[in-house]
């Protein structure tokens, strides 16, 4: 199937950045991918009558945000519709079952960080936000290192205590179809 039509829809988060939340995963990920595509930027005021259109017309299984229109068609849940959008294209997935399998691993531990630090997303606590990162981070950081070490897979951070994790990051920071997006965020 060509995608020809891509509008992502993601909540525009009030003193936070544009880089924030399971959208940017989506985000990044078109972008990377050099479709071009429309980014609408919703209000939690709005999302109850998105929420009523999106069940009402079953345009998907399970209402939440993100999600992303493609050629007419519905598709949420960031994981899945990354999984889709990378069979769509060809690119992106595993060359085996295996392969596909650490990649869903992966999806799941990103998941599963992203939940530990959703309670404490607006939190301006000092002392709650330290107790996350010494407890929660930390135990991340060094399963996403042992994962890039694997394969000796590119790092971006250059921190010292995760070399593979910082090598990926600097890999993403110089993608093609990413670098000027992210140049753009500094100003």
């Amino acid at each position: 199937m060509a995608i020809t039509s891509v509008v992502l829809h993601y909540f525009q988060i009030e003193n936070y950045p544009a880089t924030t939340g399971l959208g940017e995963h989506l985000n990044l990920f078109l972008k990377d991918s050099g479709i071009e595509m429309k980014y609408i930027r919703h209000t939690h005021a709005e999302w109850p009558e998105i929420k009523e259109d999106l069940t009402k017309n079953k345009k998907v299984l399970h209402p939440t945000m993100p999600f992303v229109e493609v050629n007419g068609k519905y598709f949420n849940k960031t994981a899945p519709t990354m999984r889709y959008l990378s069979k769509q294209l060809g690119k992106y997935e595993g060359a085996n079952d295996e392969e596909s399998y650490q990649l869903d691993v992966v999806s799941d531990i990103v998941r599963d960080q992203f939940g530990s630090l959703f309670p404490l997303f607006f939190s301006k606590e000092e002392e709650k936000l330290q107790e996350h990162f010494e407890k929660d981070i930390k135990k991340y950081l060094a399963a996403y290192e042992r994962i890039y070490a694997q394969n000796g897979g590119p790092y971006i951070l250059g921190e010292k205590d995760y070399p593979h994790i910082a090598k990926f990051i600097q890999a993403v920071n110089q993608r093609p179809n990413l670098s000027g997006y992210f140049a753009s965020l500094k100003n």
